[in-house]
């Protein structure tokens, strides 16, 4: 992190991150192995994620891969570890991109096989472009995937096609993932209208976005009271967006990821 609080590294391994607009970019960048992803790549995942919402200046994180790939998954040459190592270390990189406080959009393009179905299914919003290939190949390794990432898939796919995938180890085209629902939007420039999206996404409400993400995540299980930080920061946010809307101004929201950090850790309910 820079004095300043923003998070701009200049050497990641296999990893490349911009910022632009708001929006952050993080690009699988193993290009002579279409972007698969090293166990030291997967160790780095969760520090990544945790510096990009500590940075109140980042509101959307792009996750892409570079030369026309997003990632055909896990290095093969990593998995010879103990079982209870690889998930270990795939479920904390998983489970530490589903629960960012940054709305998170993975723009895919070519191969998204194995860890890289795992890492677009973990991020909120997904879009794709035509040609894009899809697949857990696991069965064809003798792996055993971790549950989290599993059940995820299954979220998102239901559970008789997260069966076939995880069962067939079948690579699926572009086409039926479409027909799935796997993604929510078809883009011939997934980067591109990702950013623009991004962008978007930073001009709302951060209360409102990360919130929601809390709910769905079960961070705030349904038939509780608010927190008494929560209704109070909802109390000054909703002012701001009624006097937006009435003057028919775009709103200037003014709270933040690490007000949502400072809060949740309050005892007082």
């Amino acid at each position: 992190m820079r004095p300043d609080g923003s998070y701009r590294p200049v050497d990641l391994e296999g990893f490349d991150f911009t910022v632009s607009g708001g929006v952050g970019t993080l690009v699988i960048d193993r290009t002579d192995k279409r972007n698969a992803i090293s166990r030291a790549m997967w160790r780095t995942l969760p520090q990544i994620i945790a510096n990009v919402d500590a940075d109140d200046s980042i509101g959307a994180l792009v996750i892409t891969g570079a030369g026309g790939h997003f990632s055909a998954g896990s290095d093969i040459a990593d998995l010879d570890v103990p079982l209870a190592d690889f998930w270990d270390l795939n479920s904390t990189a998983e489970a530490a991109l589903a629960n960012s406080q940054t709305p998170t959009i993975a723009a895919i393009t070519g191969n998204c096989v194995g860890g890289g179905t795992e890492i677009a299914a973990a991020c909120d919003i997904r879009i794709a472009a035509p040609g894009s290939i899809f697949g857990v190949t696991a069965a064809k390794l003798g792996l055993v995937y971790p549950a989290g990432p599993t059940k995820r898939l299954a979220q998102i796919l239901g559970d008789a096609w997260a069966r076939y995938l995880l069962i067939t180890a079948s690579i699926v085209k572009f086409e039926k993932m479409a027909e799935l629902g796997f993604f929510h939007e078809i883009s011939d420039t997934p980067l591109a209208d990702a950013q623009v999206l991004g962008e978007r996404i930073v001009g709302l409400s951060r209360l409102s976005q990360v919130g929601a993400k809390a709910i769905l995540d079960g961070e705030l299980p349904e038939g509780a009271e608010p927190p008494r930080w929560l209704a109070d920061a909802y109390r000054a946010e909703i002012t701001r967006g009624q006097e937006a809307f009435f003057a028919k101004e775009r709103p200037e929201f003014g709270f933040t990821k690490s007000a949502w950090q400072n809060g949740s850790q309050l005892r007082d309910r």
